[in-house]
């Protein structure tokens, strides 16, 4: 080998200094790219990060946090193949991974939202076999269990759904975290329309934890759904006093306050706020929160500013209803 460097007019010595500095310098380039990837996802640039991390990927194939980063930012601009194609990647490159599994599955599921019905049962089971295996992997992952309880609880009997599986799955969350055994319980009545007994389950959360940001939120989401406006103004704000970087809590509260019409003008700061991002996955979705924001400028009178709110929701997520039904009214 040293003599065909040779013959190229190429020293041992400098070859090695030349594959040092070839191995070394992409690396920090690399993660400077990657990082703003990221940064680019969490403020809902969703077409620009898939742009960046298609470059990341190739100069880092074997990399498979890139493959998920890019197979999320696929599943956020609806190209749902290439998600599948990405996440299945990153399982291969790290098969005991199990939220690789977990996030491959919800890429299958949403391919199996966007297919004809008899392809849908065919990724229904794949999203199934891939929740299992995350949760196999790591049985102390609740995001996991979550996914599965969801599913048991809205899948048919054919594809593996059944409320029986979903009750196990919520006695194995209870034992893996007392407070989140109270959500996935309130879950299963939700399911069942059995809403005051869902309720009685969170405010047992909120009187056994009452130090936890989270059980506070939970309840305060759930009657915000519920249509109790002042409950989930009043929980909300005890979760934004535990958590003050809550940016779920701080939505509850200001779409309370809209809805109540008090406080609209602090409402639509703090979703102005929200929309500017970052925005991760476990906080609000931009079009959650642009839709809200076209409510509170519905509740200004503001029309023009509401429809350019719902718009911006839909861009997001053609597919959001709320936001199709609002902006239908205002046409």
């Amino acid at each position: 080998m040293i003599d065909i460097f040779r013959s190229r007019g190429i020293r041992p010595v400098k070859f090695l200094v030349l594959t040092f500095l070839l191995a070394v310098l992409p690396i920090p380039l690399c993660a400077e790219g990657f990082d703003e990837g990221v940064r680019l996802y969490n403020r809902g640039e969703y077409g620009q990060a898939v742009t960046l991390f298609l470059k990341v990927r190739e100069a880092s194939p074997e990399d498979p946090e890139v493959r998920v980063w890019l197979g999320k930012s696929y599943l956020k601009i609806r190209e749902w193949d290439k998600a599948v194609r990405e996440m299945e990647k990153a399982s291969q490159l790290r098969p005991t991974d199990a939220q690789y599994r977990l996030w491959l599955g919800r890429a299958c599921g949403a391919k199996a939202s966007n297919t004809v019905f008899f392809r849908a049962l065919g990724w229904a089971r794949r999203l199934l076999k891939e929740f299992e295996s995350a949760r196999a992997l790591a049985p102390e992952n609740l995001e996991a269990r979550f996914d599965l309880l969801d599913f048991y609880l809205n899948a048919p009997g054919m594809v593996g759904g059944g409320k029986d599986k979903a009750e196990a799955e919520a006695r194995a969350i209870s034992k893996l975290s007392p407070r989140k055994g109270y959500v996935a319980r309130a879950e299963i009545l939700r399911h069942e329309n059995k809403w005051d007994l869902a309720k009685k389950e969170l405010l047992q959360a909120a009187l056994d934890f009452p130090n936890d940001a989270d059980a506070y939120k939970d309840l305060a989401g759930f009657l915000l759904e519920r249509q109790d406006f002042e409950g989930a103004a009043k929980h909300g704000t005890k979760a934004l006093a535990l958590r003050k970087d809550s940016k779920r809590s701080r939505l509850i509260v200001a779409a309370a306050g809209i809805q109540l019409r008090a406080g609209l003008d602090d409402s639509e700061t703090a979703l102005r706020e929200l929309a500017s991002g970052p925005l991760t996955d476990s906080d609000p979705s931009f079009e959650e929160v642009y839709y809200w924001l076209g409510e509170c400028y519905t509740a200004k009178g503001d029309k023009r500013k509401a429809r350019e709110a719902f718009e911006s929701a839909l861009a997001y997520n053609p597919d959001y209803e709320k936001a199709k039904k609002e902006l239908s009214k205002l046409r």
